[in-house]
């Protein structure tokens, strides 16, 4: 678990790996000072180690403030370019992070990720 305080904020970022894929539930609070945190975790695991399928599980984040979806947009952007697919677990606003039918998706259950990701 990866923990990131300032002063009263706070987001951890767990990461587990599935069948090759890595799962990142956060809990607490994203907002622009902790999407630093997450950004690193998914820069590490798409550079340093080649991942190129993510599920983000945003379930237990108590709040996002409405500018942190660009931080949300552009990662997703980033991960898109190199050829990646994204899962994303836990957001009911879809249209805050947007659409792409062959490249991100939604789903209720983090587990049926695996129905849009695959190695």
């Amino acid at each position: 678990a990866i923990l990131c305080m300032r002063g009263d904020y706070m987001l951890e970022v767990n990461t587990l790996i599935e069948r090759g894929i890595p799962f990142l539930s956060l809990g607490g609070i994203l907002n622009q000072n902790t999407f630093k945190k997450l950004g690193s975790e998914i820069n590490y695991l798409l550079y340093n180690q080649g991942f190129q399928y993510f599920v983000l599980d945003f379930s237990d984040i108590n709040f996002i403030p409405e500018k942190t979806y660009l931080n949300i947009q552009n990662k997703l952007v980033e991960i898109f370019l190199n050829c990646g697919r994204v899962v994303v677990c836990g957001i009911n606003n879809h249209d805050k992070i947007g659409y792409t039918k062959d490249k991100l998706f939604y789903v209720n259950e983090k587990l049926d990720a695996f129905k849009y990701l695959y190695l």
